[in-house]
């Protein structure tokens, strides 16, 4: 299996954001839908989409999409290869104090607690800069193409976009609803909707949090038929059989997808790699053996 070029990794993320689907691919839909930034047209994406479709299926995988993107890095290379050692180096870092902090001393822990707000200062001062040149060259092109009828961009200021959020539009929307509360709300549902945005912050807070407490498991008395099946299989590719393999890829997930004892259906592959993962989800065993 080839060895993925450091500082691709992100892409897989993109990949794996823009396949609202889970099925392995991206439409042209969902590309318009997670690239749309407010600036570029529908007419441009489609034209973008096409150039990175070099297998010309109308869908794009993770190589390909590696691929067009490597050959535009440029200085941001060395950056984004800097931001997957910075991504291990913090996750081996919180495990550990996960692992420690429940047995350490006061003073460790007095230690722990100081250094995890330093290191989230560093990390906004490195954003700040980041997050205002953004800010910059998405309002410079957009006044620059005021008379250009952009590709359709939805933001949801209260929670997460049902496809991409330019980052300047979507910051900028933020803002604009987050002051509302500071000014004041009209009506009797200002107390509702700061309730609400209480409860959003929660909710995200504890699913992004780090388990200091140890693993709880959880018992419970599930019902046969409220129980589904997970079929996982890996498939080893060999460059020759690549193009045939993936046809009768598609034969198959297309005609599993109809059969309505399958709940889901879901290819992964990773660029460089020969190996493709198929995930399933019947509704029993038997069904899945039909």
């Amino acid at each position: 299996m080839a060895e993925q070029e450091k500082g691709m990794s992100i892409f897989l993320d993109v990949f794996r954001r823009a396949d609202k689907n889970d099925d392995g691919a991206l439409s042209l839909e969902e590309f318009r839908a997670f690239f749309a930034d407010g600036v570029i047209t529908d007419e441009e994406l489609g034209n973008l989409f096409r150039d990175i479709d070099t297998h010309k299926t109308n869908n794009l995988d993770t190589g390909e999409l590696c691929t067009y993107f490597s050959q535009h890095l440029g200085p941001f290379k060395e950056m984004f290869g800097a931001l997957e050692d910075l991504n291990h180096s913090m996750t081996k870092a919180l495990n550990q104090s996960a692992q420690q902090y429940p047995t350490a001393s006061f003073i460790e822990q007095f230690v722990s607690r100081f250094l995890m707000r330093e290191m989230l200062n560093q990390l906004v001062a490195v954003q700040k800069p980041v997050e205002t040149a953004s800010d910059f060259i998405d309002e410079k092109a957009i006044k620059e193409r005021s008379g250009i009828s952009q590709a359709s961009v939805s933001v949801d200021v209260q929670g997460e976009t049902p496809g991409a959020v330019p980052g300047w539009l979507g910051r900028r929307a933020r803002r604009q609803y987050s002051s509302q509360y500071s000014t004041g709300s009209e009506g009797g549902s200002a107390p509702l909707n700061m309730q609400i945005e209480r409860l959003r912050g929660l909710v995200d807070r504890l699913e992004n949090r780090v388990n200091f407490e140890g693993i709880k498991e959880e018992q419970k008395d599930v019902p046969e038929e409220q129980m589904m099946l997970l079929v996982h299989r890996r498939f080893p590719v060999s460059p020759d059989r690549m193009k045939a393999f993936r046809g009768s890829l598609r034969m198959y997930i297309e005609g599993t997808n109809e059969d309505e004892r399958c709940l889901n259906v879901s290819v992964l592959t990773y660029s460089g790699s020969d190996m493709f993962i198929l995930y399933e989800m019947w509704e029993s065993k038997e069904a899945w053996k039909r």
